[in-house]
């Protein structure tokens, strides 16, 4: 298929961007710059500008784009760094989001060709803190959270629009992704290797988690399941409590889990309040009923199996 993907330059994109080349895919990148190639489609969300020539050419969009959530390295959660959330970051965050949806839904009722497949990411954060209950793709949301706003309203509501021109559209509602380079992976990472690994408050909550070659392989899964529709979770089948996602990576790392708790308010101040509170203390217990009711098999189904991101 001719694969149209936004955000191909990012953590991920990369990743997915290889994982539907070794499938024999032909992956056009969208550039907000001067195309370079004839494997690019210009596009700017903020102006609300695409190609729509090349844009009829494509059989399926991936879209990654969007300003990034997290720090891009640990300085990033340092205060005054730009990596925080504050009013300016927060709204970046948002409307990136907002104005590529609101693109890619005009270019759709402008065109009687368009690509008939549309994959957009967003994460489990949009179903809120949901304590230690089962989180699946028909769990209603506990709204409020600034994350859980984005996802819905920026990562699916608008692009469900698509649906009515007979497209099959999927939301890939990723948990935290884990993988050399990440940034959340290199803080546990650091923290381990310290000596500090402990529960964050109490530890109870859950942490749904994927590796990020999983993630690659769950895209293209979903690329070529037609089966595969609406929000999928893109987590691994095994969620873990958070003292227990500690104690794993300090065992495969032979380190020590330091057992005294970080109180929550240590965390919120460490990285910020809001993001503190979304990285680290939301609870969301989250099984990809989908992918494994398709047939979809993890190459890392538990934490102990991705040791060698860790080592």
């Amino acid at each position: 298929m001719k694969v149209g993907v936004t955000g191909a330059s990012g953590y991920v994109g990369k990743k997915v961007v290889k994982e539907l080349e070794a499938n024999n895919h032909i992956v056009y990148k969208f550039v907000r710059r001067s195309v370079k190639n004839d494997n690019e489609i210009y596009w700017s969300p903020s102006k609300q500008e695409i190609d729509t020539e090349k844009f009829q050419e494509l059989d399926a969009i991936i879209h990654l784009a969007g300003e990034s959530i997290a720090p891009k390295d640990l300085l990033g959660f340092l205060p005054f760094s730009g990596g925080r959330w504050s009013k300016e970051r927060k709204s970046r965050i948002y409307w990136s989001r907002k104005w590529a949806a609101d693109l890619f839904v005009s270019t759709y009722k402008s065109l009687e060709n368009h690509p008939k497949i549309f994959i957009t990411a967003s994460g489990n954060d949009i179903y809120g803190d949901q304590g230690d209950k089962v989180v699946t793709e028909d769990t209603t949301f506990n709204k409020g959270q600034f994350l859980q706003l984005v996802a819905e309203e920026c990562w699916e509501e608008p692009l469900y629009e698509l649906k009515n021109m007979g497209v099959r559209v999927v939301c890939a509602r990723a948990g935290i992704m884990l993988g050399k380079g990440n940034v959340a992976t290199d803080i546990f990472t650091l923290i381990t290797k310290l000596n500090i690994a402990s529960p964050i408050g109490k530890g109870n909550q859950y942490f749904s988690w994927i590796s990020v070659n999983d993630v690659a392989r769950a895209y293209n899964f979903c690329l070529e399941n037609s089966n595969l529709e609406g929000p999928v979770n893109i987590t691994s089948p095994e969620p873990l409590m958070q003292k227990d996602f500690a104690r794993v990576i300090a065992k495969v790392m032979n380190k020590s889990y330091f057992f005294p708790p970080v109180p929550e308010v240590l965390m919120k101040l460490a990285v910020g309040w809001e993001l503190g509170e979304s990285l680290g203390l939301n609870s969301i217990r989250a099984i990809p009923e989908k992918l494994l009711a398709a047939g979809f098999t993890f190459d890392y189904p538990t934490l102990e199996t991705l040791k060698e991101e860790f080592v």
